[in-house]
């Protein structure tokens, strides 16, 4: 299942540490957000095998002072 991953923070999502998600070979891509006024977004595209997953492997991650949002991506 393909699970989109949002953070909020007040870094670029790069100065992260998600290369654990890439050494796992569960992201599919990354990239930071145009800044607005809540500060700086980024997200992360990963293929797990269930919500549960996801959340597992986002809490294993330092995400410091970080909103995040775990959505699935839509088969179509």
């Amino acid at each position: 299942m393909r699970f989109m991953v949002f953070v909020r923070s007040a870094i670029p999502l790069t100065a992260l540490h998600g290369d654990a998600l890439a050494r796992a070979s569960v992201l599919l891509d990354a990239g930071d957000l145009v800044p607005d006024a809540c500060g700086v977004s980024g997200y992360w595209l990963i293929d797990v095998r269930d919500r549960e997953e996801a959340v597992e492997r986002m809490k294993r991650i330092a995400l410091p002072a970080c909103v995040v949002e775990i959505r699935q991506v839509a088969v179509v």
